[in-house]
């Protein structure tokens, strides 16, 4: 995930296989000190279950600390991931 500069949103990678995931968490870990936390993931061309699994407890942990958090634009191949792993509920998209 690219950090971009401040006030801008972070970006997915295009690939988020098995090796994306630690750096994925990580990245993610760093930013949910912002009051809301909106992902542009339109550039996502193949994904991992670890990443989703990633995904799904950054969005958990948002929620607790009451912070918003939304996957804006997630490409076709990761809306069909999120739904194949019946996470629909979990990870927030943007519709």
């Amino acid at each position: 995930m690219t950090s971009n500069e401040p006030g801008l949103q972070p970006q997915l990678p295009a690939i988020l296989d098995l090796a994306a995931a630690e750096p994925l968490a990580r990245a993610l870990e760093a930013q949910l000190t912002s009051p809301a936390l909106h992902i542009e993931a339109s550039g996502v061309e193949r994904v991992s279950t670890p990443c989703l699994q990633v995904l799904a407890a950054a969005a958990a942990s948002a929620k607790r600390r009451g912070q918003a958090f939304l996957v804006r634009r997630p490409s076709d191949v990761l809306r069909a991931a999120i739904a194949d792993l019946g996470l629909i509920h979990a990870i927030p998209t943007e519709d």
